[in-house]
């Protein structure tokens, strides 16, 4: 049976050198980012939502990436895309929008995950 590592044990990143952290994303390098569903009203215009939303999401200097199945679900990942950091606040401000807006019935987001090293 394979072992499951911690990628950002303290122990292992005691021995890497901040280029090492920085080349496998390891503690003050690695990328955060959250996962989110959003179940859209029958009947809305879907086109406008996910108009605003990636413009929303443009404006936080992040990104999204997933798909709209045309059928009123929209699923994907919220992701850095530069020196910006997504962080509770920024997740928190994001999900409040989605909510806000009365064409989403439901919404699941995940709590910020390491999008390098899962387990």
């Amino acid at each position: 049976m394979a072992s499951i590592r911690n990628a950002n044990s303290a122990q292992r990143l005691k021995r890497l050198n901040a280029r090492q952290r920085k080349k496998m994303r390891v503690g003050e390098f690695r990328e955060l980012g959250f996962h989110l569903v959003a179940e859209l009203q029958e009947g809305v215009d879907a086109d406008a939502l996910l108009d605003g939303w990636l413009t929303r999401v443009d404006e936080a200097g992040i990104s999204f990436g997933g798909h709209f199945d045309g059928k009123g679900k929209l699923e994907g990942v919220a992701f850095p895309v530069s020196e910006r950091k997504i962080d509770d606040a920024l997740r928190g401000e994001l999900i409040g929008w989605l909510q806000a807006r009365a064409e989403v019935k439901t919404l699941e987001a995940s709590e910020l995950i390491d999008l390098w090293h899962t387990a």
